[in-house]
């Protein structure tokens, strides 16, 4: 698959593909920029990357001799203030990690499913070769080829199970979520089979989330107004309630 991405020499754009390709390869490319990856159509600049990785200490070398600063963690800086978060995810597959989880007398929390969704969306990246232009001329600045970006699915499913942690003090956050989460069912080409290959855990989590946020009346006008601020290109409720219905019939 290989994805074009429009942009402006030395904008964000070309510095954010010109950083992935000198990247570790084993790096999952997750947030905004595998959002745009999937369904086009940026609504936010963004000046970070967000990966996931398995192990992540094999690769904090090279990772700390790349950046300008390494603050532990998984958190990078890069010359021109350019941030690279990186979440650790758990050592072995999802389905075996959440029959770890099912082993508690307590159920699943909003944390463990999240820590799920991640490990899930890491194993089931694909590789995209992303390249980017000058809007102006199409010249080509910057190519990474074979990256691994999480899939739509997996998308849907880390920001699924990420909007309960949202707290209070980052709407913005959660609306931005939400946001992707309409885009992602609207243009991400995400079908039943997607979710019915998660493990059932987190499956039945992401439909009935999904569900109470854009198909029951209530959850729909709280996501009407949280995403209303965004508005490029605007989201129809109507088509994420459907795409709703039929990843949950």
């Amino acid at each position: 698959m290989i994805v074009v991405l429009a942009g402006r020499a030395g904008g964000t754009t070309h510095r954010s593909v010109a950083l992935l390709a000198t990247l570790p390869p084993a790096l999952r490319l997750i947030g905004g920029m595998a959002v745009l990856c999937r369904v086009g159509s940026p609504h936010r600049a963004t000046v970070d990357l967000d990966a996931v990785a398995r192990d992540l200490p094999r690769y904090h070398e090279v990772l700390a001799r790349l950046a300008v600063t390494s603050e532990g963690g998984g958190q990078y800086r890069f010359a021109g203030d350019f941030d690279l978060d990186v979440i650790d995810v758990a050592p072995t597959d999802s389905a075996d990690l959440v029959a770890h989880l099912l082993t508690f007398d307590e159920p699943p929390g909003d944390l463990d499913l999240n820590m799920v969704a991640h490990t899930w969306a890491h194993d089931t990246a694909t590789p995209v070769d992303l390249v980017a232009v000058d809007e102006g001329s199409g010249a080509v600045l910057a190519r990474a080829a074979g990256r691994l970006v999480a899939s739509s699915a997996g998308l849907l499913a880390m920001k699924a199970t990420t909007v309960p942690l949202r707290s209070s003090s980052k709407s913005e956050k959660r609306a931005s979520d939400l946001y992707d989460l309409g885009r992602l069912l609207v243009a991400g080409d995400v079908a039943p089979g997607d979710v019915a290959a998660m493990p059932p855990l987190l499956g039945d989590t992401v439909r009935s989330r999904l569900v109470a946020w854009f198909v029951e009346p209530a959850g729909r006008d709280r996501t009407f107004r949280d995403v209303r601020r965004f508005d490029e290109p605007p989201l129809d409720l109507d088509d994420a309630a459907d795409a709703v219905e039929r990843l949950a019939a």
